[in-house]
């Protein structure tokens, strides 16, 4: 395999996964249904937990997906835009990974609103899924500032010697 498209086959595999999440075979009903599942293989389905309870949890494990996949859809535009580089962060790649992730949420959105029956799309969501794209591209741009080789032994500087006053 060419070694531009393992960089870049990734981030293609993964706008694919937005918008299979984002399609009615996730939607609130059946991810519901699921939940109920799961519940119940770890015996916490007889909790007798009130249906708005789980709903709440629901709603914020729903919103979480939400961040996560888009933060790391975001990370892995970043590395396919930096290829082969050697720097790991340039404002120029954060750029582009953040308007191009936010402008597939837009996509995942309009899938929602005007294809999918049981969805509704949201820009309260595109708002939320941006914000996960620029919490990881952050952190990304944070590790690789971190994690860059310094020109001096010390961060602060060039050790100075110990002297009483």
């Amino acid at each position: 395999m060419p070694p531009k498209l393992r960089v870049w086959l990734p981030v293609a595999a993964m706008m694919c996964i937005t918008l299979l999440f984002g399609s009615d075979l996730f939607s609130h009903r059946r991810t519901h249904e699921l939940l109920w599942t799961v519940l119940s293989w770890f015996g916490l389905d007889g909790l007798r937990l009130p249906r708005s309870r789980l709903a709440v949890g629901e709603g914020w494990l729903r919103k979480s997906a939400h961040f996560i996949e888009y933060g790391l859809l975001a990370a892995l535009w970043l590395r396919a835009l930096r290829w082969p580089g050697a720097v790991p962060w340039r404002w120029s790649w954060a750029v582009v990974a953040l308007v191009g992730t936010t402008l597939w949420a837009c996509v995942d959105e309009a899938q929602q609103a005007f294809v999918a029956v049981e969805r509704t799309g949201s820009w309260h969501d595109v708002l939320l899924d941006a914000s996960g794209a620029a919490t990881a591209l952050t952190l990304c741009g944070l590790w690789g500032w971190w994690s860059r080789p310094c020109s001096t032994p010390h961060m602060l500087g060039p050790e100075k010697p110990f002297t009483d006053p």
